[in-house]
């Protein structure tokens, strides 16, 4: 049987052409860079790589990857590979079997070989950075780190694969949460382009705000890349040799999960020892291997997996009498890599659209800006062309027996086809994982007009609501708005329900009900280090459960033509004033008060650093997100949300603020792993620096060839 619960990964972007005949294989002697290439550090840990060509460039980037987050990096290449289990113990093996029941390691080496005649040359001088720090700093490493190398180009392959087919497109989570017809776990962030016609000095201006857990496959790594043709600056998840949030002297563009129907599961019908297609039995494809798990003694055991695939693909859920197979798109693509390096070494927006015409990235909304004054919202996809159903269809588990249901693997929608809002009149484009349609505001994208299955119909976020409400005025911005706007903690359910609840609580609650009506009512409707009044909404939107379903829903649904203005209300205001009045008891008997500040209770913590938190969880709808661990002696700490995010003005030079809130490192020892957390606490970005002066007038080590 085929057990699948893992922890997955994310990965990516940015830049192309030009390999360096100095430069070599990683299956050759060992790569050098070029004289002249170098890595400075900054005092915020930031590497800003300056290289002669390309390939010295990833060489460099390979290099400093490492020097951060070297025993991070390794172990995560060492689950694409399906061998953690072997060296780091029995906590990786469902990783293992995940990742060799979909045959991740086989397809990187695929990939490896697939890579273009430009961009292989770079892969591989990324591999021999990644190499060169391993070999001149191999006292440093721990034993299973050790035991890694050398790598190789199909283990970066392998390890985006991981991140993005297996993680970010279908996951093991993902899949369980569909059979059990159970609500996805979307991971949040926000995006924002404003056009010049909506900026106070005629400048376009991008906002960068992913949120994602705070460590692991999710750990983002800021980077600066300077090279002929190269001017990039933004971050990538760790192991990826190019960026995904990024921007030039020229354009910028950052992105937002979108959650496309880009996998499918399908219900086999078994028969006979195999499965029934089309009324005729067919045999399953069958594969054993055993993955070896560390013991705590040091010594191996061996666990045996059997592979079954049908035509459809592998099977990822199996047990005794029922099986479910997974079918994933875009596998026949493996350039996103190479696709993401093209987008940053574009010019302009035409040439930009080019590389986005690629479509070797299978998901994520992308918003866009460039210096030119264009400002995009495209619904990036790679979704199969399908023969019926809609979204909704192939978002469950869908019939095996009948091959029509089989998509063709290589048939995907056109990016012509695909939405996408350019240069609209209102000037401003956002997406905070909302469905594309609410992109620009009011809408002009119409749903009927694409695929029924290529998105969802209806659905917006409250941190979209929030986001369309800042950008919406007509007053025009300023470069300052739009951090405010970011940093902002204004929670948008506390407008749509606080106000109801507190009449509702006055009119029919006990006396412990209206002391905490009275601290809602006096409450600033942020998430700030200071506010009070946030944990007791907190704790009842909890105790009211998702879409109000304990409490009897909804005054007034969600109607799609009304985005803003509803969901509304409280269906049964009684059973809202009697879930506040438990949670209200709940806090004094924890607090001693009904008067705690956020800051006291949420925490950022890392390394040797305990500050005071800001920042609501997601489902509350602020920009500013910071989602809490389990709440522990009465305090928890934030485990997701806001970590890297920017701010950027295509003036000339580009203006930009940023901040990584974690830190840039991983090492243990490293001041980096927290020095940003002071910043993240008091609600403050970094000036980003780009210019060689700036960043030496800023330097805190330098790496020269």
């Amino acid at each position: 049987m085929i057990s699948i619960k893992s922890r997955l990964f994310p990965a990516f972007a940015a830049f192309t052409l030009v390999a360096v005949a100095c430069i070599t294989s990683t299956t050759a002697a060992a790569a050098v860079p070029a004289k002249g290439t170098e890595i400075l550090w900054d005092r915020y840990g930031i590497p800003h790589m300056f290289a002669p060509d390309h390939a010295s460039l990833f060489y460099a980037y390979g290099y400093a990857q490492m020097e951060a987050h070297s025993e991070l990096l390794i172990r995560l290449y060492t689950q694409s590979r399906g061998r953690a289990a072997e060296f780091y113990g029995d906590e990786y093996l469902d990783s293992d079997r995940w990742v060799r029941v979909n045959g991740i390691p086989e397809r990187g080496k695929q990939w490896a070989s697939q890579q273009s005649a430009e961009f292989a040359p770079l892969l591989a001088a990324f591999v021999d950075g990644l190499n060169a720090w391993g070999k001149e700093h191999a006292d440093s490493l721990s034993a299973p780190a050790k035991a890694q190398f050398p790598f190789k180009p199909e283990d970066v392959l392998a390890h985006g694969l991981r991140v993005i087919h297996y993680d970010w497109l279908v996951s093991e989570s993902k899949v369980d949460a569909r059979v059990k017809k159970a609500g996805l776990d979307i991971h949040g962030s926000n995006e924002w382009a404003i056009a010049p016609s909506h900026s106070a000095n005629g400048h376009s201006m991008l906002l960068s705000n992913s949120h994602l857990q705070w460590g692991d496959i999710h750990t983002y790594f800021e980077v600066q890349l300077t090279a002929p043709g190269v001017t990039s600056y933004g971050a990538v998840w760790i192991g990826i040799p190019v960026l995904r949030q990024c921007f030039t002297d020229y354009l910028g563009w950052t992105q937002t999960t979108n959650n496309p129907n880009g996998a499918d599961l399908y219900n086999l019908t078994l028969k006979d020892g195999g499965y029934v297609l089309d009324g005729k039995v067919r045999q399953f494809a069958t594969e054993k291997q055993t993955i070896k798990v560390k013991q705590k003694n040091g010594s191996l055991r061996d666990v045996a997996l059997v592979i079954r695939t049908s035509e459809h693909g592998p099977v990822v859920v199996d047990k005794p009498g029922s099986a479910i197979a997974l079918r994933v798109t875009a596998l026949d693509r493996p350039r996103w890599f190479e696709q993401f390096w093209k987008m940053g070494l574009a010019h302009n927006f035409d040439e930009f659209q080019t590389a986005m015409k690629m479509q070797q990235v299978p998901l994520f909304n992308t918003a866009y800006a460039d210096r030119d004054g264009h400002i995009m919202y495209l619904y990036n996809a790679a979704v199969p062309v399908r023969p019926r159903g809609d979204y909704q269809f192939w978002s469950g588990v869908v019939p095996g027996d009948t091959s029509e249901l089989i998509w063709d693997a290589k048939k995907i929608i056109p990016y012509e086809q695909l939405p996408k809002v350019i240069d609209p009149p209102t000037g401003w484009v956002q997406n905070s994982n909302d469905t594309p349609w609410t992109s620009a505001y009011p809408m002009i994208l119409d749903s009927s007009k694409f695929a029924s299955y290529l998105a969802p119909p209806v659905g917006i976020t409250t941190r979209a609501q929030r986001g369309i409400r800042t950008l919406s005025p007509a007053k025009k911005m300023t470069f300052d708005d739009v951090k405010a706007g970011k940093l902002s903690t204004h929670v948008e359910t506390a407008d749509q329900y606080v106000d109801d609840l507190v009449a509702a609580a006055r009119k029919m609650g006990s006396d412990r009900t209206k002391k905490a009506a009275d601290v809602l009512a006096k409450w600033d409707r942020a998430a700030d280090n200071e506010s009070d009044g946030i944990l007791l909404f907190y704790r009842f939107l909890l105790g009211a459960g998702n879409g109000f379903q304990t409490i009897g829903g909804y005054a007034v649904p969600g109607d799609e033509k009304r985005p803003l203005d509803t969901p509304r209300g409280f269906a049964d205001p009684a059973k809202a004033v009697k879930v506040l009045d438990q949670v209200a008891a709940d806090i004094e008997k924890e607090y001693g008060s009904l008067n705690v500040k956020w800051g006291d209770v949420m925490r950022v913590r890392r390394g040797g650093t305990d500050l005071p938190a800001n920042g609501a969880p997601s489902m509350m709808g602020a920009i500013r997100t910071l989602d809490p661990s389990p709440f522990v002696g009465g305090k928890a700490q934030g485990r997701a949300g806001d970590t890297y995010y920017a701010v950027i003005e295509f003036s000339t030079p580009v203006h930009a603020e940023a901040l990584l809130g974690y830190g840039n490192w991983s090492k243990p020892g490293s001041k980096h792993v927290d020095d940003q957390l002071p910043l993240f606490s008091k609600k403050q970005m970094r000036t980003v620096w780009r210019s060689k002066a700036e960043v030496e007038a800023n330097l805190e080590s330098r790496k020269t060839w």
